[in-house]
């Protein structure tokens, strides 16, 4: 049963099922016949999707895929397996080229989790467990990845987070927060100093997948005794920045197409 005086809202939700449906691409009038629109009114939604990240068109054939709006709002649409998998050698290098350790999270909700951690071999060390939940605004890492989220979507999170101050360097103002986005945006990469721990300073850099959302960080951090903040943005920014490139070109080459029903049935059958 339909709520009274919300059918634009199920006529959008509709729309938004047949594209999730379909990651090959499906065309306006293949939607507007399935969904029951009239073609003015697919099309009209589906500038809606594509304007908020939640489709994209293909410029040569017209058709409509899931965009990543669809991943970042699933949350749990990350390939973690693959993540660590590719990701872990890199990691192992950068804990070597810097001798500080090394991480790499993604976010889950209104939080950010650690993937891997790999400690430094120095006595005196950032560390944190794999799994452990940690804050998105006061860590480089959690920075970020709200900064280089779909347009406007690190920006509703920004609202929604409990901005706890830990430290007086803490940002604990949305509007703040929302300033500090851009200049991360600009750097390409965000900075933690002594934001979450006294005494400690990190850099992250963004990893994207195949389609261009982002969805991790690799960190580098350590105690501000052997970590300056020219450090980071010097030495450190290149080697940090340099390996999310790289974990972000591996996740494109390993990208899969989905299987349909007739690829699934053709795999199981070869097993």
């Amino acid at each position: 049963m339909e709520t009274p005086g919300a059918q634009s809202a199920y006529r959008l939700l509709d729309v938004l099922t047949r594209v999730s449906l379909h990651p090959e691409g499906i065309t306006a009038s293949d939607i507007a016949k399935a969904a029951d629109l009239t073609a003015p009114t697919a099309h009209r939604l589906l500038r809606v999707l594509r304007d908020r990240g939640f489709a994209v068109q293909d410029g040569a054939s017209g058709t409509y895929s899931p965009g990543p709006q669809i991943q970042v709002l699933a949350g749990e649409g990350v390939d973690r397996y693959a993540l660590e998998e590719l990701g872990t050698p890199l990691l192992a290098e950068l804990r070597d080229q810097t001798t500080e350790t090394v991480f790499m999270s993604v976010r889950r909700g209104l939080r950010l989790t650690y993937l891997v951690c790999m400690a430094s071999s120095h006595s005196v060390q950032m560390y944190g467990e794999p799994g452990q939940l940690i804050p998105l605004h006061a860590t480089s890492q959690g920075k970020v990845i709200l900064a280089f989220l779909p347009s406007g979507v690190g920006d509703r999170i920004i609202d929604q987070l409990d901005l706890t101050q830990f430290t007086d360097s803490t940002i604990t103002n949305p509007e703040e927060l929302h300033r500090a986005m851009d200049e991360v945006r600009r750097d390409g990469f965000a900075l933690s100093l002594e934001e979450r721990e006294l005494g400690v300073r990190s850099i992250a850099a963004p990893v994207f997948d195949a389609t261009g959302a982002v969805i991790a960080s690799i960190c580098v951090g350590g105690p501000i005794f052997r970590v300056s903040e020219h450090d980071l943005r010097s030495r450190f920014a290149e080697l940090v920045l340099s390996t999310s490139a790289q974990l972000t070109a591996a996740l494109s080459r390993n990208r899969h197409p989905p299987l349909d029903n007739e690829n699934l049935s053709a795999a199981n059958s070869s097993q």
